[in-house]
């Protein structure tokens, strides 16, 4: 006989026979489907260069001042009235 796997847990088990009856797949398919997709995202860290990149593409764009800073608060008023423009 095959190893098997119990859903012990009541709302594990009903998300899959949603799953399951929505997709048209087994419950098996299921569960295979989410712990692929739960292993990949586990073992794929963002690398060291890739968080380099994201840096520099940060300091490259606010140098190009693409950022504009806030506008101050008395900017919104109108002098005269004391009311928003």
């Amino acid at each position: 006989m095959k190893d098997q796997v119990h859903i012990r847990n009541a709302e594990a088990a009903q998300l899959a026979r949603a799953l399951a009856r929505q997709t048209g797949k087994t419950i098996t398919e299921i569960v295979l489907d989410a712990l692929r997709h739960y292993r990949g995202a586990q073992s794929q860290p963002s690398s060291p260069g890739g968080i380099k990149q994201w840096r520099r593409l940060l300091r490259r764009d606010q140098g190009r001042r693409l950022i504009q800073s806030e506008a101050p608060i008395e900017a919104f008023y109108n002098q005269d009235k004391g009311l928003p423009e």
